[in-house]
């Protein structure tokens, strides 16, 4: 359950929720001029989202311009990646509170594989420190990067079981993002659908990876893997049709060609055709993709 002082600190702060649907792009937006930031790509044009807080003042602006003119609202950052270089609570809260500002939607990670322990107690002490500075003020919030790497099942269930309650309570959606390809991660020996079973009243839906190995040039095949999502969280193969909030689980498209993107191989208009690749994917009894993070 939320700390009373967490509920509190909530109720306190004005509160934009954000729609069901997400409209971003998480890297695919270039912008010739901007400086070169640490851990960015080789072309300094190629803009990283959860590097967003390493950018000059006059650099975020250009970037919230630019991302805004797209129609880009959703921005995802990522906690632990900011914390390993070197901003505190108080100073991601500020990133994510002038994101808001500026109208924009910021869906924090809170976990990375890279910066943070595999045990439930470690990977939440990390966490607390940034929830009073986040808590009743970002709309959506993500578990973290790639949860089915690193840890187990329980691990990533303890998390949600431990995390969602504190977002949820003040109307913040709470989603997962596991490895290329993967929807669930359920106990050794269970189904996908148990997964979402016991995640219903907790997740809003997946910020779901594409599968970069999975016969990467073709989009047919990459909305034919969409649509098998779909079909489950339209209530096929045993799974739950209703969220716990009154709709089924969303399905985000969205990492679908940072990696090629990151390493130059693909231009931003080409990683735009695969947002809309998976934008146009036929809806299943009414579910359809809620969004991309990979242009449109």
């Amino acid at each position: 359950m939320p700390s009373d002082e967490l509920l509190l600190l909530a109720a306190s702060r004005p509160f934009q929720p954000a729609p069901r649907e997400y409209r971003g792009n998480m890297c695919g937006v270039r912008i010739p001029g901007l400086s070169s930031v640490p851990g960015g790509a080789a072309d300094a044009s190629l803009v990283l989202s959860w590097f967003y807080d390493r950018y000059s003042d006059a650099d975020r602006a250009l970037i919230r311009d630019v991302w805004k003119r797209a129609g880009y609202v959703d921005v995802l950052l990522s906690w632990p990646d900011s914390r390993v270089y070197g901003r505190t609570p108080e100073q991601f809260g500020a990133t994510c509170r002038e994101l808001i500002d500026a109208g924009f939607y910021p869906c924090p990670m809170l976990y990375s594989k890279d910066c943070d322990p595999r045990d439930t107690a470690g990977i939440l002490a990390n966490i607390a420190p940034v929830l009073p500075q986040i808590v009743g003020v970002v709309p959506r919030v993500c578990i973290g990067w790639e949860l089915s790497i690193a840890l187990s099942p329980t691990t990533v269930q303890g998390l949600i079981d431990a995390l969602a309650p504190t977002f949820l309570a003040y109307g913040c959606k709470v989603y997962v993002h596991f490895q290329g390809g993967y929807f669930a991660f359920q106990q050794d020996g269970g189904v996908t659908a148990d997964f979402w079973h016991a995640n219903v009243g907790k997740l809003t839906g997946i910020l779901h990876q594409r599968d970069l190995n999975d016969r990467p040039d073709d989009k047919a095949n990459y909305q034919a893997r969409i649509v098998d999502c779909l079909q489950r969280f339209a209530g096929q193969f045993g799974f739950p049709t209703d969220s716990g909030f009154g709709h089924p689980f969303d399905f985000i498209a969205l990492e679908i060609t940072a990696q090629p993107q990151f390493n130059g191989q693909m231009s931003e208009a080409d990683g735009d055709a695969w947002g809309r690749t998976a934008l146009n994917t036929p809806p299943v009894s009414g579910v359809a993709v809620m969004g991309s993070g990979n242009g449109f």
